[in-house]
């Protein structure tokens, strides 16, 4: 579960994550999707995006999956992976909306650009949100962030305490 912080700093102690995406965020609930506004999923939040570039949150392997590529894993040397899905769009089933730059199965580095979306999507109605969630690793004791906005590739988006080793 995420533990939401009224402000966030960046002397919260842990593993600073970086926001793949610029925007604002939110959380789960807020999105309008009842696949995600359930909370069913307790280590993900929602970004409102407000520019199309989305980038690798930290280096690791990248993949794409779903309808056109619209669901991204990143997968840390550490096996913590970082997963984040595109909405469903009626322009997504023609694959125009959706430019992929990096090829499925690479090796990416932090900051790199990997998809540019059409600038149409993020003018919906409501914005255009996409989920963000860190899958389960046993290392994971909490997980921080706060609403706020986010620059993609330069500011945190979760910070990641992990499970004290036994001495």
């Amino acid at each position: 579960m995420i533990n939401w912080q009224e402000q966030y700093t960046a002397v919260v102690p842990g593993l600073a994550i970086k926001s793949p995406a610029s925007g604002i965020i939110l959380p789960l609930h807020a999105h309008p999707d009842p696949l995600y506004n359930t909370n069913v999923l307790p280590q993900a939040l929602c970004i409102k995006l407000q520019h199309d570039t989305l980038v690798a949150p930290f280096a690791g392997l990248y993949n794409s999956s779903l309808l056109v590529g619209r669901r991204l894993s990143f997968r840390h040397k550490t096996g913590l992976t970082l997963q984040l899905d595109l909405p469903e769009d009626k322009s997504l089933k023609h694959g125009g909306a959706i430019k992929h730059l990096v090829k499925d199965g690479s090796q990416v580095i932090a900051g790199q650009p990997v998809l540019r979306l059409d600038p149409k999507l993020l003018q919906a109605d409501g914005g255009y949100m996409l989920v963000l969630m860190l899958l389960q690793h046993p290392a994971i004791s909490t997980v921080l962030s706060a609403e706020r906005f986010v620059a993609a590739g330069q500011d945190t988006i979760f910070t990641i305490q992990l499970k004290n080793k036994q001495k």
